[in-house]
């Protein structure tokens, strides 16, 4: 490196090969001498001071395919990091051909899928790659290229291909700033980039490389409004694909293919608005138009995606999107029971996670709960019973979801009467606590057990073995609750609380009890009996009385006799 009050020259002339053809090298030993004096000085020059001019001989040097494509991937190491110190010295221009340019960076993306052996002697020459990569943004240059879809799509297969969680961060930032540089400098981003990106936020790729998904997932912020549009594309090419597919095979019940392809696109879609929601924009409203399309599957779909968006914290999808949100509230009176049983398990998960939508919800999740069909009432009623009843929940919820869910309890379908049974009892079970001290809250979720144990005048042996099964639990806890003091305290909050109807049926229960255990021990007592005819006799007697408190009779008394 010389100076004399000029430009900066680069004074080390390597000596790389054994003629003047350049065909064959020098002795690796000193070949390898060579380039690692030439990378230190090119290394040490600035672009600002230096003089290109004595860079030329050994720029052209660098290119001779003895040299890039040395069988000493050591070689091809230097030799990469001289040539992109090279193009950091003459930048913003280069010294080279446009096809020049893609034979180098080809070389380059070979360099840097050696970067998952971190072990390598070369590693560091390779790390020293990629960060002239990231810093300089010399990948600008592939991206100006005619044809540069096929090397840009090469190094996000690659770079995503590289990337691990045991990596020091700094290289995985690195990689994000190149792949960024890829998406903002090209005219067009190509196709098979999207599907790269898209790629890792597959469940599959999630686990197992959860270091490339958060690349994915920051490139996508980053570049949020130059991916909008073609994930927007790749979107409606395979929905559209998917639902002209089963339009045409509608009498085919057997093409699930179609099907499967359109559920992976919308998962899809619900992992990039948990992660990158901004790339979304033009998405949401192909959503909303596929709420009203005739195939119901799609329908479904649609409402389910949705829905979830709708309750994904940390920003209000609904507010942001009125028209969206308002033609989602209407598929609560689609014609298909399932496109209803869809909305109603994400309306009623919306208390959980969007609260202050609730004033909009509870008119029509009580509606859902006296909905025709049995599905959709199931639906609403354990899906209440799966929330977590925080302080804001109980607060959204309102008296009429809470009433309308304790009339489900005398539901003429058996299903539907458990479900709702079990979600009432949960509720309580996790407000009880507030009774004592809080007259609003007693106000409110007071009346559960009443509504719980009227329900033995219904005489139904269905339905008091489910009131059964949840007294000791749900309401009275006394599984979990071990201290005596404890338990009465339970037990005397609980029958407070009762009307005198409700006082009634839970002596019943008790009573129906007691009757079952009498004559379960009496029945145990028989069966220790010697074998006889009279024996046999109170035998089957017994069994009949003691299957009469169970659902299925016959099954009961069978498996007694």
């Amino acid at each position: 490196m010389t100076n004399d009050s000029g430009p900066y020259r680069l004074s080390f002339q390597p000596k790389l090969f054994a003629n003047a053809t350049q065909k064959k090298t020098v002795a690796i030993s000193e070949l390898y001498k060579q380039l690692k004096k030439l990378s230190k000085e090119l290394n040490g020059l600035e672009q600002e001071t230096v003089d290109t001019q004595s860079l030329d001989a050994v720029t052209r040097q660098l290119l001779a395919p003895s040299l890039l494509r040395h069988k000493e991937s050591g070689v091809v190491s230097y030799v990469s990091c001289c040539i992109a110190d090279i193009l950091r010295l003459y930048a913003p221009e280069a010294p080279y051909s446009d096809d020049e340019i893609k034979g180098i960076f080809n070389v380059f993306i070979d360099q840097l899928q050696l970067l998952s052996d971190t072990d390598n002697q070369f590693f560091a020459l390779r790390e020293y790659l990629l960060t002239s990569l990231a810093t300089v943004r010399t990948p600008a240059l592939v991206a100006m290229q005619p044809d540069a879809e096929d090397t840009i799509s090469r190094f996000f297969t690659t770079l995503f291909g590289v990337v691990s969680p045991g990596q020091p961060h700094s290289i995985q930032m690195q990689i994000l700033d190149v792949l960024q540089q890829l998406v903002e400098e090209p005219k067009t981003v190509p196709q098979d980039v999207v599907d790269v990106i898209l790629l890792q936020f597959t469940k599959r790729r999630q686990q197992e490389n959860p270091a490339a998904h958060q690349i994915a997932s920051d490139l996508a912020n980053n570049a949020a409004d130059i991916l909008q549009k073609y994930i927007y594309q790749y979107f409606n090419d395979v929905i559209v694909s998917a639902a002209q597919q089963r339009t045409g095979n509608m009498e085919d019940l057997e093409d699930t293919g179609s099907l499967d392809d359109l559920r992976s696109a919308h998962y899809l879609i619900l992992e990039l608005n948990k992660a990158a929601p901004g790339t979304l924009l033009n998405v949401i409203p192909q959503l909303e138009e596929e709420l009203s399309v005739e195939d119901v599957d799609i329908r479904v779909l649609s409402t389910n995606v949705l829905g979830e968006m709708f309750g994904e914290k940390g920003f209000t999808l609904a507010k942001r999107y009125e028209t969206t949100w308002k033609a989602w509230m209407g598929r609560r009176a689609d014609a298909s029971p399932l496109v209803r049983t869809q909305w109603v398990e994400r309306a009623v998960a919306l208390y959980q996670h969007q609260p202050q939508l609730a004033r909009e919800l509870n008119m029509y999740v009580a509606e859902k709960l006296s909905d025709v069909d049995e599905r959709v009432r199931m639906a609403a009623c354990h899906s209440l019973g799966l929330l977590e009843m925080g302080a804001a929940v109980q607060n959204v919820l309102s008296d009429n979801v809470i009433t309308a869910l304790g009339e489900r309890c005398k539901d003429r379908r058996a299903g539907v009467r458990a479900e709702a049974i079990v979600a009432l009892a949960t509720m309580y079970s996790q407000v009880v606590e507030q009774l004592e001290q809080n007259n609003a809250a007693r106000l409110k979720w007071g009346g559960i057990p009443s509504t719980i144990f009227v329900l033995r005048y219904v005489n139904d042996p269905d339905i008091d073995s489910k009131v059964e099964s949840i007294l000791t639990g749900a309401i009275l806890n006394f599984a979990k609750i071990k201290d005596d003091r404890a338990k009465c305290r339970r037990l005397l909050l609980v029958f407070d609380s009762l009307t005198a109807k409700a006082q009634s049926g839970f002596f019943s229960y008790m009573r129906r009890q007691r009757d079952i255990i009498c004559l379960t021990d009496h029945f145990l007592t028989q069966c220790l009996q010697e074998d006889s005819a009279n024996v046999e006799q109170q035998q089957r007697e017994l069994a009949a009385k003691i299957s009469t408190f169970f659902p299925d009779r016959a099954k009961m008394e069978a498996a007694l006799a």
